[in-house]
C-alpha cells in the first residue's frame, strides 16, 4: 500500500471494457500504480505492456490498492463484486476509497456504503459520459469524459486529480452533492440522450419519406434551437458507415432507461415521454437482438421509412 506523503495512490481497477480500459491508460500514463482485473485477462494485454499488474480475483484488487475502482455493466455486477461473491469491499483496508464509475443505482450503493462506513472506507460515485466532439460530416473519432462525482465534497477535493488523471476535463468534473446525485445526473443524462435518440430518428424518417436531404436537414436543425449532441455529432456514424454504435449495447441501453424511470417513480412524475422511448427501445432490442448498437432505434425508423439513413 501506498502510504508516503504525497505519493500517487495504488489504484486497483474492476471492468477493463470499451469505458475500463482506456481510463486505465490514461492514469498509467499520468504516472499512477495500477492493479487490474477484468473478466478476460485479454482485456488486460495493453495495460500490463504499460506496467499495470494483473491478479486474478476481485478481492485481490482490495487487498492491493488504495483507491478500488469500479466500471461495470449493470448494478447488479457492482454489488456481487463488492460485497457479494467478489469480495472486494472485506479486503479493503481502513482509510482507503471506493469509487463506483458505473451507471448504477443508488440503493445498491447505499447498500454498498453502510457496510463500508463501519470499516473506515469512503464511498464515492463518479460514473462518467463521453464528450464527443467531430465536425457535421465527419466521423466521431474522439472523446473526453464528463463526470459526476457523489459523495463527501473532503473526498471529491482529495480525488480530483485522479479524475483528471483518468480521463475526465478539468471544467467537465462536477460535484454533483451528497452520495447518490452523481448517479443521479448520469441517469438522467442518459434518458435525455435515448429520448433525442428516438425523437432525432422520427424526424428523419419524415424527412426521407418526403424526400429531403437528410444533411441538409441535420445542417439546418443544428443551427437551430433544436440542436442535440446526438443530432449534430452522433448519429454521424450512421450517416457515414451505418454504425449504430455497439460499444454500448441495446440491453445497457433498456437497462439504463429502467434506472430512470425507478428514479423518476421516486419523485411521483409522470415520465409520459420516457415511457414511450422505453417500448420503442424494447422494440429494438427484440427486432435486432440484445447486442446490437444504443442507436438501434435509428433501425426501427429506417425500415418505417423504407430506406437506410446515409451519406
Amino acid at each position: 500500500m501506498n502510504h508516503k506523503p504525497n505519493a500517487l495512490p495504488t489504484i486497483g481497477l474492476i471492468g477493463l471494457g470499451n469505458l475500463g480500459n482506456p481510463m486505465a491508460v490514461s492514469a498509467l500514463t499520468n504516472g499512477y500504480k495500477m492493479v487490474v482485473h477484468s473478466l478476460n485477462k485479454s482485456e488486460a494485454t495493453n495495460l500490463i505492456a504499460l506496467g499495470a499488474t494483473w491478479v486474478d480475483t476481485p478481492a485481490e484488487v482490495g487487498a492491493s490498492s488504495d483507491v478500488v475502482i469500479t466500471v461495470l455493466p449493470t448494478p447488479k455486477h457492482v454489488r456481487e463484486i463488492m460485497i457479494g461473491n467478489g469480495g472486494v469491499l472485506e479486503k479493503m483496508k481502513r482509510d482507503t476509497t471506493f469509487i463506483d464509475m458505473s451507471t448504477s443505482s443508488v440503493d445498491i450503493a447505499n447498500e454498498i456504503k453502510t457496510l463500508a462506513d463501519p470499516r473506515g472506507i469512503a464511498v464515492l460515485e463518479a460514473p462518467v459520459s463521453f464528450l464527443a466532439k467531430a465536425p457535421i460530416g465527419a466521423s466521431r473519432t474522439s472523446a473526453s469524459l464528463q463526470i459526476f462525482v457523489g459523495g463527501s465534497k473532503e473526498k471529491f477535493d482529495q480525488h480530483l486529480p485522479l479524475f483528471r488523471s483518468l480521463g475526465g476535463l478539468p471544467e467537465q468534473i462536477y460535484y454533483a452533492g451528497t452520495n447518490g446525485a452523481g448517479y443521479g445526473i448520469k441517469v438522467l443524462l442518459n434518458l435525455l440522450w435515448f429520448i433525442h435518440a428516438a425523437g432525432t430518428a422520427e424526424i428523419l424518417a419524415i424527412g426521407s419519406k418526403l424526400g429531403l436531404d437528410l444533411r441538409v436537414i441535420q445542417k439546418a436543425l443544428c443551427a437551430s434551437p433544436t440542436q442535440s449532441n446526438f443530432l449534430q455529432y452522433d448519429i454521424n456514424s450512421v450517416f457515414e458507415a451505418g454504425n449504430y454504435d455497439d460499444g454500448f449495447t441495446i440491453d445497457l441501453v433498456c437497462k439504463d432507461i429502467q434506472l430512470g424511470l425507478a428514479l423518476a417513480e421516486k419523485t411521483g412524475i409522470k415520465v409520459e415521454v420516457a415511457k414511450v422511448v422505453e417500448q420503442l427501445h424494447l422494440r429494438a432490442l427484440a427486432e435486432f437482438g440484445a447486442k446490437s448498437g444504443e442507436m438501434s432505434v435509428v433501425k426501427l425508423y429506417e425500415q418505417a421509412a423504407g430506406t437506410l439513413f446515409r451519406d
